[in-house]
Parts: structure tokens; sequence; C-alpha cells
């Protein structure tokens, strides 16, 4: 499972969706967007606003930033 799926799935458990979890980051959705697809890394301080509002958003603690740092290679657990 990747991680914009997991994200997905945990984020509709409490329904929200990515457009709220952008918002909580203060990111664009299309910054967001770009990150989850890969196709850019972002910077630490953006990696760890976005692991603190999935966390907050999923009551979770299972996000890092590494998570979002990583992401044109990596692959989750399910």
């Amino acid at each position: 499972m990747t991680l914009n799926q997991r994200l997905k799935q945990d984020l509709k458990a409490d329904r929200y969706n990515l457009g709220h979890l952008a918002k909580e980051a203060s990111v664009s959705r299309s910054y967001l967007y770009t990150i989850l697809s890969g196709n850019l890394t972002p910077s630490i301080h953006v990696a760890t606003c976005l692991a603190m509002s999935a966390n907050k958003l999923t009551n979770s603690t299972s996000y890092t930033p590494d998570m979002f740092m990583t992401l044109a290679t990596q692959e989750l657990d399910k």
C-alpha cells in the first residue's frame, strides 16, 4: 500500500480527505498531490507539517516526516 493510498484510507475513516490534510498543513492541494505522486521532495519543514497534520487528522502517531520525503521509492507494509 502506498502512502497516498494509506492516507486516503485513514483520512476517509475520520471523514477527511487530502484537501483537509493540505489545509491543516498549510500547503496547497496541488503541492500536496505533487509530493504524494513522488514528483517532488518536500523540505524538512513541509514534511514535518504534513506528518503532524496527518497524525492529528487520523488520531495516530504512525506518520513521520521521512515518509513524505522518500515517496519516490517508498512502499508501506499492508
